[in-house]
């Protein structure tokens, strides 16, 4: 993931991963989204080399991008009272740190920051508005590794499907991405 190609692949995956977590399947925002999943639009896009089970993980995403399904998924995992918290200071992390961290760079502002996805977001943000490998690392350092290796885990112990490959895609996803920030030193 080394040339400009490659960085804007993983900005448009940390907006679509991002979004898959945070907003529900119906939300007209993500209209589209799904459609474009079982299409291969996702393969097409896909940087990093596969193994076996990300193949996996892309064929169950494109087998089971159906937002109405999807939805009762969406809601057992993440909804109030689902398995898995969604919540960024459910994992260690000081949410008003993250949000200095993001006015300092002259982000917009959250209606509530306490959203593990809004970390993924603001990667993409990141990607597309700042020439800054320097934010980036902190981003990856401060907030977004330690808080996603822990939710992607809870997420792939509650689901056996969709958003469980939707979660080893997005671990794979940013391990490549660290990777290179840590070779840009």
């Amino acid at each position: 993931m080394t040339d400009q190609t490659s960085i804007n692949d993983f900005s448009l995956l940390c907006r679509l991963f991002g979004n898959l977590f945070y907003r529900t399947p119906t939300d007209p925002i993500l209209e589209g989204t799904f459609e474009w999943l079982k299409q291969g639009n996702l393969r097409a896009n896909w940087a990093l080399n596969l193994d076996a089970q990300g193949e996996n993980a892309l064929n169950t995403l494109e087998k089971l991008a159906s937002p109405a399904e999807l939805a009762v998924s969406f809601n057992s995992l993440f909804a109030e009272n689902g398995n898995v918290d969604t919540q960024l200071s459910s994992y260690g992390i000081d949410v008003q740190e993250f949000i200095t961290f993001r006015e300092q760079r002259g982000m917009p502002e959250l209606t509530n920051a306490d959203h593990v996805a809004l970390l993924l977001l603001t990667a993409s943000w990141i990607e597309d508005n700042l020439d800054s490998t320097e934010a980036q690392k902190d981003l990856f350092q401060r907030f977004l590794l330690p808080c996603a290796s822990k939710f992607l885990g809870k997420v792939e112990a509650f689901d056996t499907s969709f958003y469980k490959a939707l979660a080893q895609l997005t671990r794979d996803a940013l391990s490549a991405m660290a990777d290179e920030l840590e070779e840009s030193n």
